[in-house]
């Protein structure tokens, strides 16, 4: 089931793609193996990794064969984002000359709201594990800190359309 949310008459997709377990393994392992603290770019006091990993090569081309068939998009970028406790994600919004949507999936059971904001308002979703949500690049967004006993791990991603070339 995908659902549709037009907050802000924004429109977002939000769904669930579970990935294959080995994959899953991989990217969990990778994690609890190079996991540093560090503060990158939105991140604070948390984890992102924007090279390539133990897993990713598989992971974007699952979530590819699944985003062209279905909302016709394709990973342009993708990087790890790790939260530990009371790290956090500051309000940002993505960037490209080629983007035009940002995406998440959460690796994660224990994942807190992801909130975001236009014009003041704010909308709160509160992801589960492989839950994935589509939106503009340009919406800010933003992931408060919490006390947490377990790693927050998600693919965030930025997304262009599929041209079909005859």
């Amino acid at each position: 089931m995908i659902n549709s949310y037009n907050l802000f008459a924004v429109r977002m997709s939000h769904g669930s793609l579970p990935i294959p377990i080995n994959i899953h393994k991989k990217i969990l392992e990778f994690v609890k193996q190079n996991y540093k603290e560090t503060h990158n770019i939105s991140c604070v006091n948390g984890f992102q990794y924007h090279d390539d990993f133990d897993g990713k090569k598989e992971l974007n081309e699952f979530i590819n064969k699944y985003l062209g068939n279905v909302h016709n998009l394709k990973i342009y970028n993708g990087w790890l984002n790790v939260l530990d406790n009371k790290s956090y994600n500051k309000p940002h919004c993505h960037t490209g000359n080629q983007v035009t949507h940002a995406a998440v999936l959460y690796l994660s059971n224990n994942n807190n709201n992801i909130n975001f904001v236009k014009e003041g308002d704010v909308f709160e979703i509160q992801p589960k594990l492989f839950d994935y949500l589509i939106f503009p690049f340009n919406l800010f967004h933003y992931v408060l800190p919490e006390e947490r006993s377990e790693k927050r791990i998600c693919y965030a991603f930025n997304l262009t359309e599929v041209t079909n070339v005859l």
